[in-house]
């Protein structure tokens, strides 16, 4: 989708997205607020593009709380730091939420980058 309408939807998504990480940053436990953020993802990255990455980011997020319980003030401490990068970006610049994203979806997540438009 292209146009207006995807530029509303991403604005939108991107306020409900800063608005929980301010959240996340106050809350006792990040955990419940993490899986709002991934949630949310997951519904909006239907139409906006930066929802699935930040979808996987997420998700890789409270995985690791669920999969590795006994790490998990290491992860709330990297949930805090992904929310307060989120918060310091300029979400306006595409190239700066880029950067974000390319570091925490494959440096720190450990996505694999894709070679080419054909690889897997």
């Amino acid at each position: 989708m292209t146009g207006p309408a995807q530029d509303d939807a991403e604005v939108a998504y991107m306020r409900e997205v800063t608005a929980l990480a301010e959240s996340l940053i106050a809350a006792e436990d990040p955990y419940e607020v993490a899986l709002d953020i991934h949630g949310v993802s997951a519904h909006a990255s239907i139409e906006v593009d930066p929802a699935g990455y930040v979808y996987l980011i997420w998700g890789e997020l409270t995985d690791w709380v669920e999969l590795k319980p006994d790490e998990h003030e290491q992860a709330a401490a990297e949930m805090v730091r992904a929310a307060r990068e989120w918060l310091s970006l300029d979400l306006a610049d595409r190239e700066d939420v880029a950067r974000y994203l390319d570091y925490w979806v494959h440096d720190v997540c450990g996505y694999a980058r894709r070679a080419g438009a054909g690889a897997d």
